[in-house]
C-alpha cells in the first residue's frame, strides 16, 4: 500500500494524540507533553514519508524563523529583569525559580484560568489588526459576553449541551452586535475605531453594574455586588470528570480557546474572505485595486472581533465564575493587546503567548507570596517584552519607508545612485 493512501490514518492519529495529551498536560498529568509532542512528530513524519524531507524542512523553516524574534525578545526581557532585580537587592535566581515553578507545577491550574479569556480577547485583537484596525475595546465585549452569560445562565434550563451552545452563540453575537456602531461609523464617516471602542467599553463596564443590580444584586465577599449563581446545568465541564487528580476550578474553556484559534487561523490562511481581510490590512488603496470591497471587510472584520471578545466574557461566566461580579476589572480585554502584539498576530501564535501571560501572572503571585519580591518585577519583564516586540515592528515599518524614498529617489534620478 502505497504510503499517501494512509494520509487519513496519520492525520487522524496526530489529532487524537494531540487531543489526549493536551487534555493530560491541562489536568496536571505533565507526561501529557510528550504526546503533544509527539503529535507534530507523526503529522511531519508522514509528510517526510509522502513527500520529500526537503519540503518538511521548507515547511517547518519558516515556523522556526517565525518563533526566533519573540523568544529572543523573551529572553532578552528575563535578562533585563535580573539585572534591575540585582541592582534593587533581589536574587533574581530566587525569584525566577519560584516564578516558573509557581506558574508551571504549583500554580498551574491558576496559569491556564488566566490564560483561558487572554487567548480569546488576543484572537480578537489579534484579528482586527489583520485588518489595519485596533481594537482596543474588547474589554467592554468581554463585559457584554459576561452579561448574556449571567442572563441566559441564571435563566435558561435546556439540556446542558443545547444551552451551553446557545449561551456561547447568543453571548458571541451580541458582543459583536455591540461593535456595530464602531463599525458603521469606521465604514461611513471614518471614525477611528480606537475612540469609538474605548467608549463603548467604558459603557459596557457602568452598564454592567445596572445589569448586576437587576439579577440578584446581593453583596458577597470583597465584591460589592454579584448576580445570582447560575444554574448547574449551565457549568461547563470540569477536567476533573476526565481526571480526578486536575484541578476541581480548571474547565474545558482551554479547549474552546484553542478551538477557535484554529478556526480563526483557517479563516485568515485558507479562505477567500481571509486573504481578503489580510490584503486591506496590508494596503487599503492596493485592495481596493485589486477589486476587494474595504469598507465591508472592514464592518465585518469588526463585528467578529467583537464576537470573539465576547467569547471570553461567556467562558469566564459559565466556565469559572458561575455569576457576575461588580467592579471586577478583569482587564482581559486590555492584556489581549499584550497578547496579540506578543503572537505577531498569529491566531496559533495567540495560545502561547496567552499561556505565557499566564504564567508569568501566576507564578508571580507565586514568587511573592514565598519570597516577599514584589510582583512588580514580573510586570516590568512584561513591559520589556512588549517593547522589544513592537520596536521590531518599528524598525521593519522605518526600513521600509526608508527603502521605499531610496528607490523613488533612484527610479526618480534615472536609475544614477
Amino acid at each position: 500500500m502505497q504510503i499517501t493512501k494512509l494520509k487519513p490514518v496519520f492525520y487522524i492519529l496526530a489529532v487524537i494524540v494531540g487531543i489526549v495529551g493536551i487534555v493530560m498536560y491541562f489536568s496536571s498529568v505533565f507526561s501529557g507533553i510528550f504526546l503533544i509532542l509527539a503529535a507534530p512528530v507523526i503529522y511531519y513524519l508522514y509528510r517526510g514519508l509522502s513527500t520529500n524531507w526537503e519540503t518538511v524542512k521548507k515547511e517547518i523553516s519558516p515556523i522556526l524563523k517565525n518563533l526566533f524574534i519573540p523568544v529572543i525578545g523573551i529572553v532578552t526581557a528575563m535578562i533585563i529583569g535580573a539585572l534591575i532585580m540585582v541592582l534593587t537587592g533581589y536574587d533574581p535566581v530566587r525569584a525566577y525559580k519560584a516564578m516558573f515553578y509557581g506558574g508551571l507545577v504549583k500554580n498551574w491550574s491558576i496559569s491556564i484560568l488566566n490564560a483561558t479569556p487572554l487567548i480569546f480577547t488576543g484572537l480578537s485583537v489579534a484579528f482586527a489588526f489583520k485588518a489595519g484596525l485596533f481594537n482596543i475595546g474588547a474589554e467592554g465585549q468581554y463585559y457584554i459576553g459576561a452579561m448574556v452569560a449571567a442572563f441566559l445562565g441564571i435563566t435558561l434550563n435546556l439540556p446542558p449541551v443545547i444551552s451551553l451552545l446557545l449561551i456561547f452563540i447568543i453571548g458571541g453575537l451580541l458582543a459583536a452586535a455591540y461593535n456595530f456602531i464602531p463599525a458603521l461609523l469606521k465604514v461611513k464617516t471614518g471614525a477611528h475605531e480606537v475612540i469609538t471602542t474605548m467608549m463603548f467599553a467604558q459603557m459596557a463596564k457602568y452598564l454592567s453594574s445596572i445589569f448586576i443590580r437587576g439579577m440578584g444584586g446581593d453583596s458577597a465577599g470583597p465584591h460589592p455586588y454579584v448576580t445570582d449563581p447560575i444554574l448547574d446545568s449551565n457549568f461547563l465541564m470540569k477536567f476533573k470528570s476526565i481526571f480526578p487528580s486536575a484541578n476541581y476550578r480548571v474547565h474545558i474553556g482551554i479547549l474552546i480557546g484553542i478551538g477557535m484559534a484554529l478556526v480563526v487561523n483557517y479563516i485568515l490562511y485558507k479562505t477567500t474572505f481571509g486573504y481578503e481581510i489580510r490584503a486591506i490590512g496590508q494596503n487599503k488603496d492596493a485592495a481596493r485595486g485589486q477589486g476587494i470591497s474595504v469598507g465591508k471587510n472592514i464592518f465585518i472584520a469588526l463585528l467578529f472581533a467583537g464576537f470573539l471578545a465576547g467569547f471570553a466574557g461567556v467562558t469566564q461566566v459559565v466556565g469559572l465564575d458561575h455569576k457576575m461580579y461588580e467592579n471586577l476589572n478583569a482587564g482581559y480585554g486590555w492584556n489581549g493587546i499584550s497578547v496579540a502584539l506578543l503572537a505577531a498576530n498569529h491566531p496559533i501564535g495567540v495560545i502561547f503567548t496567552a499561556l505565557l501571560w499566564g504564567i508569568l501572572d501566576a507564578g508571580g503571585q507565586y514568587m511573592t507570596r514565598t519570597t516577599q519580591i514584589p510582583n512588580s518585577i514580573v510586570e516590568i519583564i512584561k513591559g520589556i517584552m512588549l517593547f522589544l516586540i513592537v520596536a521590531r515592528y518599528i524598525y521593519s515599518w522605518l526600513g521600509h519607508r526608508i527603502k521605499h524614498k531610496f528607490k523613488a529617489k533612484v527610479e526618480k534620478s534615472g536609475g544614477v545612485k
